[in-house]
């Protein structure tokens, strides 16, 4: 008897050959599209007078911007690479640009791990038939992946520093002289089925403190695009840099990092390693927030209260190196999970995307 498994797979690996073809012969007009549709979203929202950086959350599908509200946890009707959380943040789109290939051909023969993981039990995707290796950002977190899938994991650190900002520098420079010294706020929010709760008067009350202590103008605020909508100062700025799917995502990040000082947060996650990597000011708000695991599968929620444990455990070791002024220590701390030197310049990062070159 046939394999159906087998068949399934045989087809789908022909499926995306035959599109990488077509891709190379004559484009994929939707999903050319799709970046221009996003584009120009993105460029509406950070040229509008006065400065007000927010995308709506609604996600472009078949021709049309569609609320995102009501759709299925991590759908994304994006078609570029065969895996679907490849597309998160732009990251496939970040790599390929720097790396001179184009933003729309055949697929990668890789798996983007789209964010952080500080626990070696806790994983984004498993390999597919298709995949040669992952990329990751810290070489804890390649060696914990190769360790445990025996494919290469290759390092390229943070995602960060492949995003351009979408501004010119001129209106960077006019909008840092008009904004002054600013603080870019991130902090703990909720995703998809993990809800975190926090004491959030008490949140914007520390960043108030902050903000008068160090010396901050103006604070800006960054809201995760599910977050709702707070009443916060009357002076702070409000920004989004939309779903996930939009593909100028970090573009967006980048943009608010250029424009800012420093950065506050209450939260372990890649904004961190995001903003020590373009030289931002960090600093902690001490504004625990609780996370609320029910709505997970059993499974799930112990790996997910691993993860948060671990956290936990670093946000504290980190509170402690900002409370001393220890710069080195923090950096130390964070490189595992970022890699901070291991960034790739379009020389070397173009045969990683090919799988050509994927161990030392």
């Amino acid at each position: 008897m046939p394999d159906p498994s087998r068949r399934k797979r045989w087809r789908d690996a022909l499926h995306w050959q035959l599109r990488g073809w077509r891709r190379h012969l004559g484009g994929d007009r939707a999903e050319w599209e799709a970046l221009v549709a996003w584009q120009g979203l993105a460029y509406q929202a950070f040229h509008a007078q006065p400065f007000a950086p927010r995308l709506c959350d609604d996600l472009w599908d078949r021709g049309r911007f569609r609320p995102s509200a009501d759709l299925p946890p991590f759908y994304s009707p994006v078609r570029r690479e065969r895996e679907n959380s490849s597309h998160h943040y732009g990251h496939d789109i970040q790599l390929k640009r720097h790396a001179g290939l184009p933003l729309v051909g055949p697929p990668l023969p890789l798996l983007l791990e789209h964010g952080l993981k500080v626990a070696r039990e806790s994983s984004f995707e498993s390999p597919k038939p298709w995949s040669k290796a992952f990329l990751c950002m810290g070489p804890l977190r390649a060696r914990w992946v190769e360790e445990r899938f025996g494919l290469p994991a290759v390092p390229i650190g943070p995602w960060i520093a492949y995003a351009r900002p979408l501004l010119a520098q001129e209106r960077l420079e006019a909008l840092r002289a008009a904004l002054g010294s600013t603080l870019l706020v991130v902090m703990a929010h909720s995703w998809d089925s993990v809800e975190r709760r926090m004491d959030l008067d008490a949140c914007w009350q520390a960043v108030e403190d902050l903000r008068r202590r160090a010396g901050y103008r103006t604070v800006l605020l960054l809201r995760h695009w599910k977050d709702p909508q707070w009443t916060l100062p009357p002076d702070w700025i409000v920004a989004c840099n939309g779903h996930r799917s939009n593909p100028w995502f970090l573009d967006s990040m980048v943009t608010l990092m250029a424009l800012a000082d420093g950065l506050a947060t209450n939260a372990f996650g890649t904004h961190l390693g995001y903003g020590l990597q373009q030289g931002l000011a960090l600093h902690w708000i001490g504004v625990q927030a609780e996370q609320d695991l029910s709505a997970l599968r059993p499974g799930r929620a112990e790996a997910e209260a691993i993860e948060w444990e671990e956290r936990q455990r670093l946000s504290a070791a980190l509170a402690a190196g900002l409370e001393a002024g220890d710069g080195s220590g923090v950096r130390r701390l964070l490189d595992p999970y970022w890699g901070f030197d291991c960034v790739r310049s379009p020389e070397a990062l173009r045969p990683i995307l090919r799988a050509q070159r994927l161990r030392p």
